[in-house]
């Protein structure tokens, strides 16, 4: 057999949602080919959290003996160890409990080369698992720290060490020391597995000291085990992920009066081959839902009379809505969760638009459960949600496999960026009742803004949010807790703060309606550059929890007021040609260290572009292809030219997210930056010829925004 087994966790995988094994060995000696394991301690975490009932404890006996020296250290003479397990027959039991984790510990290469060889001498081939040393890890955090010794770390870290030179004890040390680490990882930008791995790597004269040492000699042929390509494996239907619920939905919907006989409901049933009728008025929200298996489930326990029986007795509430820019994944997953089998499709205003059912969305369910499901929905902490988040890195892999563009799969990774801020923000308003603060005050609204808002977000995005509540100014307390709160929790699920302090927890980013009101119209009077970044991205806004109509109210009279306003959009445009894409000689774009800033120099001018264009046409839409149109509709951007520039959106896309995830499979952080080369030679020349004809558009902006 070949230990440890199973997948490890890939690249990407959050720290935070990390499954780690803390390990650490006491031996006969510390000459890793000779010398024996005599103890072994290991704990199971996830993240930082210890998992219940999770650790392993064990006396070896070595089948040499012990040196004095190594007792004098650990305690374990021969005696203690007669009769114990020898280490081939332990392995199965340290297989399972390695298997699919990241190995952490202290000098953990000793230890793991010690079990190497331990496999080599009993005929088991060995695979290493991936490793995190914790002093290398503090070490490449504070360079200059002259000790790396577990008492030193533990110190520098604040952690009391207890039971030092027993396996257990050591690996409580060290695993306390890896909670310390986490937060101060994290705060240098190390959130990943392979940033970890990365960040690491900077200290290599500390593998130099360990490699002088045989710790990682490798008896064999045996290498060490490789980490998987992000979406490795993960097999998905691309269908599900491009399409949305309002090009799947049967509609209208048919609606029958709570007070109708359910005979009438069910003629109206077998007449329209539909399986479920919505309760209520069609101009309003649905009061309830009434399904076939509603009837047969009353039949079924004593026949009601059809006739005298109305369908307000038989209907469920409430109806499980979504709206109808959804995508047809999200649908699958929540219909799984809640249990049901039809869904109400809802417009903008919170109005039935149309119907979904499980039957007619069976044919688009995904391959081997590759959806991420409901999972965001359903956390119940931070560390929950960076496990639910982590996934989406392997799903935009295969989404990339399976066919999708760029723009669709930016369209899910920011679908599930809305979801997880969402439920960060309930968790939030949560955290406060249990604190004591009591229930929120007044209704309210979290809004994801910028690229998520526009649903053009790939990989590391920061927070970008803010919060809109009905309550008074007095209220703001409960309120600034609850952003703080939701701050803290997205950070340690994987999307870091945003460092200009554009997010609830921020006072400018959160407000009464009144207060947003005042807010939006000093920024459209002033016109100062600050602001002009504010307008950036607070138009993208779009609500991702609580009371919508809160956004809905503010977006559209802000849209509404910034039209009114052409001296402010004259400044849009202003700024907008400022950020034109730097071409130069044979369109070539200025490079650093070898990469193009495709942000800089083409999706910023662009989004920026559209963004001025759809608010000087009134324009509620909020994704770019969605206002180029818009703006082309409206007679203010030549067809040609907007089907031209969504185009150059989607190759602008494209190129960053397969860059992306060629980074985060080497433990790089994504960015927007692309090697130029890796580009295929056709799809460079497409680029130039977009950015020449971006260039020309805003040439000609000021005349365009004028009118």
């Amino acid at each position: 057999m070949t230990v440890p087994g199973a997948a490890t966790p890939p690249a990407h995988t959050p720290l935070a949602a990390l499954p780690v094994v803390v390990l650490d060995l006491e031996t006969t000696g510390l000459d890793v080919r000779r010398d024996r394991a005599v103890q072994v301690g290991a704990l199971a975490l996830t993240g930082s959290v210890p998992e219940e009932g999770r650790r392993l404890e064990q006396i070896l006996d070595p089948g040499i003996p012990i040196s004095a020296d190594s007792s004098a250290i650990h305690g374990l003479e021969d005696g203690h160890v007669a009769g114990a397990p020898s280490f081939a027959g332990f392995v199965p039991t340290l297989a399972e409990f390695l298997a699919g984790r990241v190995v952490v510990g202290q000098h953990v290469a000793f230890d793991l080369a010690v079990l190497r060889h331990e496999a080599s001498r009993a005929g088991i081939a060995w695979q290493d698992p991936p490793s995190l040393d914790v002093s290398v890890l503090l070490g490449a955090l504070e360079p200059t720290l002259p000790d790396l010794g577990l008492e030193t770390v533990a110190s520098r870290l604040g952690v009391t060490v207890h039971g030092r030179h027993s396996a257990m004890g050591d690996c409580q040390v060290a695993a306390r020391v890896w909670a310390e680490l986490l937060p101060r990882l994290r705060d240098a930008g190390v959130r990943t597995l392979g940033e970890a791995r990365a960040f690491a790597a900077r200290r290599d004269d500390l593998r130099l000291r360990e490699a002088h040492a045989g710790w990682h000699a490798m008896p064999g042929e045996t290498r060490p085990g490789a980490v998987p390509p992000p979406g490795a494996g993960l097999q998905v239907d691309g269908y599900a992920f491009q399409r949305r619920l309002d090009e799947l939905m049967s509609a209208p919907p048919v609606f029958v009066s709570a007070d109708a006989p359910l005979r009438e409901a069910a003629r109206q049933m077998v007449e329209r081959r539909i399986g479920a009728l919505l309760v209520g008025r069609p101009d309003g929200a649905p009061e309830g839902i009434l399904t076939e298996r509603d009837l047969l489930r009353a039949t079924a326990a004593g026949t009601p009379d059809l006739d005298a029986t109305p369908v307000r007795a038989l209907m469920s509430t409430p109806v499980a809505c979504m709206e109808r820019d959804e995508m047809l994944y999200r649908a699958l997953a929540r219909m799984d969760r809640v249990g049901v089998r039809h869904l109400c499709v809802v417009d903008e205003a919170g109005a039935a638009a149309g119907m979904v059912s499980q039957r007619d969305l069976l044919r688009y369910r995904t391959r081997k459960a590759a959806v991420l499901g409901d999972a965001v929905a359903t956390a119940a902490d931070a560390a929950a949600l960076a496990r639910a988040y982590g996934n989406v890195t392997d799903l935009a892999a295969a989404l990339v496999d399976e066919g999708l563009t760029g723009r669709e799969v930016a369209g899910v990774v920011s679908s599930e960026l809305r979801a997880l801020t969402g439920r960060a923000a309930e968790l939030a308003a949560l955290a406060q009742e249990a604190a004591g603060r009591g229930a929120a005050p007044a209704p309210w609204c979290v809004l994801v803004l910028g690229s998520g808002g526009r649903g053009e977000s790939l990989l590391g995005a920061d927070q970008d949010n803010a919060l809109i509540h009905a309550g008074t100014p007095t209220e703001d307390p409960w309120f600034a807790a609850m952003g703080a709160a939701m701050a803290d929790m997205l950070d340690v699920a994987g999307v870091p703060r945003c460092k200009g302090g554009i997010m609830a927890a921020s006072p400018q980013w959160r407000g009464t309606l009144q207060q947003w009101r005042e807010r939006v119209e000093d920024w459209l009077r002033r016109g100062r550059p600050e602001d002009l970044l504010n307008v950036d991205i607070f138009f993208d806004l779009t609500a991702v929890t609580g009371d919508t109509d809160l956004a809905r109210t503010l977006h559209g009279e802000a849209v509404a007021l910034a039209a009114r306003t052409p001296p402010f959009i004259g400044l849009l445009a202003q700024s907008v040609q400022g950020v034109t894409p730097r071409l130069g000689l044979f369109g070539r774009l200025p490079a650093e260290a070898g990469r193009v800033n495709l942000k800089r120099d083409g999706l910023l001018p662009l989004v920026s572009l559209a963004r001025t264009l759809a608010l000087r046409g009134g324009s509620t839409a909020r994704a770019t292809p969605d206002r180029l149109r818009d703006a082309a509709r409206d007679g203010r951007l030549p067809a040609s030219d907007a089907e031209g520039l969504v185009t150059l959106h989607g190759d602008l896309l494209e190129c960053v997210l397969r860059q992306q995830l060629a980074d985060v499979a080497e433990g790089i952080p994504p960015s927007s930056t692309v090697v130029m080369r890796t580009v295929p030679r056709a799809q460079r020349r497409r680029l130039v010829d977009g950015l020449k004809r971006l260039d020309g558009v805003i040439g000609e902006l000021r005349a365009a925004v004028s009118g």
